[in-house]
Order: C-alpha cells, then sequence, then structure tokens
C-alpha cells in the first residue's frame, strides 16, 4: 500500500492511497473462500458451488465487502504511518470501485488537531483584590437583619411607603378587555423588593388601606410575556392590609439571635472572614479563567469545525436541560445561538492549546494523584474510601482524571505567568 499526505488547510489534511492489485485479488480471493464454505446455492450441496457461480450470484456483494474492508485497513495504517493527530471521522467523497488488473485507489480527509508552533505561555496576568470593606459587612449584617424583621400591622393610618408589607386584591385588563383567571385576590407584597414590576412597585407607593388604583402597565413587544407583549395593561389594585416591616436593634444581644456568637463585634469578624474567603476564591478562579483566555490570544489556530460542533451540540443539549430542571421554556434566538456557537469555538481552542501543553511540558496524571484525589472526596463528603471508588469507576474516574490534568495545567500557566495585583476598589460613594 502506498499512502500520500497533503494539507488542506491547517486543520484538515488529504490521504490519497494505492493499493496494490495483488492485494485486491487477495482480498477478493480470501473472501470467496469463505463465502464458498457457507453459501446455500440451488443444485449444490452446502459449500460445494464452484467459484464461478458464486461469481455469477455475489460478485458485487463480495467486491463491496472487500472495498469496505481494503479502505478501512489501509487508512488506519496511513493515519499511523504518518502519524495523524485526526480529530474526525474520515471523509470520502467517492466509494473505490474493483477493477480487475488494477490497484484500488482513493482519496479521503480528516480533520486534524493543528500545529501549533513556538507555544506562548508567558502570559500578562491581573489578580483581582480580596479586600473586603466594611461597607461589604455592613451589606452582610443589613442582609442579616431583613432576614430577623418582624412584621405587624400599622396601628396609625399612614401611606404605604418603600419596605412596607401590603396585601391587595387586583383584577387585569389587557387592551379594555378583562382578564378574569389573571386576577388575585388576598396576596402579599412587599415594596421595593424588586420582585414586582417598577410601574406597580411605584404605583402603590402613597396609597392606603381601603383605598383603589388603575396602574397602567405598557410592556414593549419583546416582553417575556406573550399574553402581554405590546399590549395596554391595566391593573387594578385594592389594598387590604398595610403592614411595616421592623429590623431589629444592632446590638450584642441581635449577634446571639442570629448564630452562636457572643457580641456583635464578633459577628462582624466572622462575616468579614467569610466575605474574605469568598472573595479569595473568586480572585482565584478569575484568574483560572485569565489564564486561559490570554493563552488562546497569545497562540491564534484554528480550530477542526467537528470539533466545535461536538462541543455546541454539548452546550445546547446542557442548556435544555437546565430550562427543563428550572421549569423554563428555551427560548434562543440565532443570535444567542450563534453566541454560544463562540463559545463553543472558544472552549475547543482552549482545549486544544492545554492539550499541546501537557504534551511539550510532559505534565501528566499519576495513579497516585488520582487515588488522593478520591481520599479528598472521600474526607470531604464523609463516605467510604471505596464507596466512592465505586462512584467514580468508568466515564465519571475519566472526568476526574481530566479536572485534574486541566488543574495541573492552570498550575503551570500560572507559575510562569507574570501577574500583577490589581488595586482594591473604591467603595461606591452613598447617595445623599
Amino acid at each position: 500500500m502506498q499512502s500520500q499526505v497533503s494539507e488542506i488547510d491547517p486543520v484538515t489534511v488529504e490521504i490519497q492511497v494505492e493499493v496494490p492489485w495483488d492485494r485486491v485479488q487477495k482480498g477478493m480471493d480470501d473472501t470467496f473462500s469463505k463465502l464458498q464454505k457457507t453459501a446455500r446455492v440451488k443444485g449444490f450441496r452446502p459449500g460445494k458451488a464452484p467459484r464461478s457461480v458464486l461469481q455469477q450470484l455475489f460478485s458485487k456483494d463480495v467486491k463491496a465487502e472487500v472495498v469496505s474492508n481494503l479502505v478501512e485497513e489501509s487508512v488506519i495504517a496511513a493515519v499511523k504511518q504518518h502519524e495523524l493527530p485526526v480529530v474526525s471521522n474520515a471523509m470520502m467523497q467517492d466509494r473505490p470501485e474493483i477493477n480487475d488488473g488494477k490497484p484500488l485507489s482513493f482519496k479521503v480527509k480528516f480533520e486534524v488537531r493543528p500545529k501549533v508552533g513556538d507555544l506562548q505561555t508567558s502570559l500578562a496576568l491581573s489578580r483581582s483584590s480580596g479586600t473586603v470593606a466594611d461597607a461589604d459587612v455592613d451589606g452582610e449584617v443589613e442582609k442579616l437583619r431583613e432576614q430577623h424583621a418582624i412584621v405587624r400591622p400599622i396601628e396609625q393610618e399612614r401611606a404605604a411607603k418603600k419596605g412596607d408589607v401590603l396585601v391587595i386584591d387586583y383584577a387585569i385588563t389587557v387592551d379594555g378587555e378583562a382578564k378574569d383567571e389573571m386576577k388575585g385576590e388576598g396576596r402579599t407584597i412587599q415594596l421595593g423588593e424588586g420582585r414586582l414590576l417598577d410601574e406597580i412597585d411605584n404605583g402603590l407607593v402613597g396609597m392606603k388601606v381601603g383605598e383603589s388604583k388603575d396602574i397602567e402597565v405598557a410592556r414593549p413587544d419583546g416582553d417575556g410575556n406573550q399574553e402581554l407583549a405590546g399590549k395596554k395593561t391595566v391593573f387594578t389594585v385594592t389594598v387590604k392590609e398595610l403592614r411595616e416591616r421592623i429590623l431589629p436593634d444592632l446590638d450584642d444581644e441581635f449577634a446571639k439571635d442570629v448564630g452562636e456568637y457572643q457580641t456583635l463585634s464578633e459577628l462582624r469578624t466572622k462575616l468579614r472572614e467569610r466575605l474574605e474567603e469568598s472573595a479569595k476564591q473568586r480572585a482565584q478562579e478569575s484568574l483560572r479563567e485569565q489564564a486561559v483566555e490570554k493563552l488562546v490570544e497569545a497562540n491564534p489556530i484554528m480550530v477542526p469545525p467537528s470539533l466545535v460542533d461536538q462541543q455546541l451540540r454539548a452546550m445546547v443539549q446542557e442548556y435544555f436541560q437546565i430550562m427543563k430542571m428550572i421549569g423554563q421554556k428555551p427560548d434562543m434566538d440565532q443570535g444567542g445561538f450563534e453566541e454560544m456557537r463562540k463559545r463553543a469555538e472558544q472552549k475547543v481552542r482552549a482545549a486544544l492549546l492545554l492539550g499541546e501543553l501537557s504534551r511539550k511540558a510532559e505534565i501528566k496524571v499519576a495513579g497516585d494523584e488520582v487515588e488522593a484525589k478520591l481520599r479528598e472526596i472521600a474526607e470531604r463528603t464523609g463516605k467510604h474510601v471505596a464507596k466512592v471508588k465505586a462512584d467514580y469507576a468508568g466515564d465519571k474516574r475519566e472526568q476526574l482524571e481530566t479536572q485534574i490534568l486541566e488543574d495541573k495545567l492552570i498550575a503551570h500557566l500560572l507559575s510562569q505567568a507574570t501577574i500583577t495585583d490589581a488595586p482594591a476598589s473604591e467603595p461606591a460613594a452613598k447617595e445623599g
């Protein structure tokens, strides 16, 4: 067999193969010999039909089988001979045919891993600050106060304001048509919480118990609620009850109520430690993502279309699964699909470059590293290590090995990178 490789583009090659006639003839002879032992031909005992008869009856089928076997055998040998890093199945436009006395010739295309050349890994990265400002701690304290607020009826008559809790009845008309199926009674809402449409939230401010009001809402054509999109909607709201939220005082008793803290100072200290740990983790994760992004920027390469399509299919499937899990209808227009394709292409490009880094830097995953990771998972989850090993068998173990390898590769990138710490961001000025 002879084969010659030509490059069509950086990710596509064509192999021209020629199988000599004597090899084709041997394939034909072997196939007819096997057929002769099993073929049942009328007028002949099993295994006794002469080859001339078999050729008249089965020549087309035998030739098709021989071509299929020789193409597969030859392509595998050619890929191995030329050490081609193929990433797709063989693509053949015209199936070859056997002509007596002539070699079997054909061409086949493959997508291959692109050549990277001099891999650039000296990256300039910026690490975000893990500093936690006093305002961040204050914000967490206020969240706790909100969570532990008490709600009580307002004794004196007054108008509703942001932060109040209202019990309302409402009716809805869309373009003047009453929508009885959309009305509600005795609904509890909180003003300023961000869950209501702005027009309704703002329209309820200033209302008193027993008061009714029409609040008009004009929804744009592209509104997510198709029933309201592009239509004039009027909410007729009646305030049935008005309640106020009372936040607890900021003192040591409050700290004891929200957790195992003795003083407000201890609560703030623990909140700061928790925020600092979260900020540190976010900064490290951001640095990892930045390292991969910079690696891709520094090493522009073409990517095999079949790998992008494969990655895109996986991302689309994941998107539909998430939408189903959260109970929402998938909504992806052409623009969203193209954006997902771009992200799929970047993922493939990053994977190819990290694979090249693994080969050039000879970074691999040893068996003891996988075992150590399994013991770590067992300790973290409280499971017996044997149970964890059983859980991480087969494909799941391969995924774990891939994750360990990725962690090692990114750690290698970070060790070679120039990392500059970004200055801490200034706290936003408070509105007067």
